[in-house]
């Protein structure tokens, strides 16, 4: 994760919404495939378990990092 991810998810993680706007959502795919070095996809949106596993795999790269 580099820094510019790390400050944004530190950010991203003080929200305390049940939702994602839009601009989360891209970025959260977006550095969930540079943490894992994958090429991005974008799940759907109707997926939230999709969604919510690769919140959780981010929060376990950005804590080892903290």
């Amino acid at each position: 994760m580099n820094k510019e991810d790390y400050n944004w998810w530190s950010n991203f993680r003080l929200q305390k919404r049940p939702y994602l706007e839009n601009d989360e959502y891209k970025m959260v795919c977006e550095i969930y495939a540079r943490t894992y070095e994958l090429k991005v996809e974008y799940p759907c949106k109707c997926n939230p378990i999709k969604i919510q596993k690769m919140i959780n795999d981010v929060n376990t790269k950005y804590e080892i990092n903290e």
